[in-house]
C-alpha cells in the first residue's frame, strides 16, 4: 500500500487490508489507513522509552561497538523499563528517573542510600567503591 501524508509512505502487511479511518486533526479531518494508525499506536511506547533513556545516557566514547550496544541495552532500556514498573507498583511513591538511577547506582556499588556509607553486610572488597558528587563549575 502507498499512502501520502507529508511524504509517501510505503507499507506491506499480511494482516491488514486497505481499510481507511477518519482522524480529527487541528486543521480538520483526514482519512488515514488503519495500518498506519495501528503502527503509530504501537510505536508510541518505544518512542517514549527511547526519549527517557537519552536523558541520562551511560554511553561513553568507545571504539568497540558491541560495548556500546551492551551499555545501551543494560543502562538505557532496562533502567527505563524498571523505573516504569517501579512507578506502576508504587503509585503513591513515584520517583523521577534521575532519582531511580541514582538509587540503583548506589545499590549496585553497595552503598547505603540514606548516609552514603558502605553497607556492612556485604563483602569487604565491595566497600572500597563509593559514589561521589562531582562539582559543576
Amino acid at each position: 500500500m502507498k499512502w501520502h501524508d507529508k511524504r509517501d509512505v510505503l507499507m506491506l502487511s499480511t494482516c491488514h487490508k486497505d481499510d481507511q479511518e477518519e482522524v480529527t486533526r487541528v486543521r480538520g479531518n483526514i482519512v488515514k489507513p488503519k495500518m498506519v494508525l495501528q503502527y503509530n499506536k504501537g510505536k508510541q511506547g518505544i518512542d517514549i522509552s527511547d526519549q527517557m533513556s537519552s536523558y541520562y545516557s551511560a554511553l561513553r566514547k568507545s571504539l568497540v561497538w558491541y560495548k556500546n550496544i551492551a551499555v545501551e541495552l543494560i543502562f538505557g532500556t532496562v533502567v527505563v523499563n524498571n523505573h516504569n514498573i517501579y512507578n506502576e507498583v508504587n503509585p503513591n511513591n513515584r520517583i523521577s528517573l534521575l532519582t531511580f538511577t541514582e538509587n540503583l547506582s548506589r545499590e549496585l556499588v553497595n552503598v547505603s542510600v540514606q548516609n552514603n556509607t558502605p553497607v556492612q553486610n556485604h563483602a569487604p572488597s565491595s566497600a572500597k567503591h563509593h559514589l561521589q558528587q562531582i562539582p559543576t563549575d
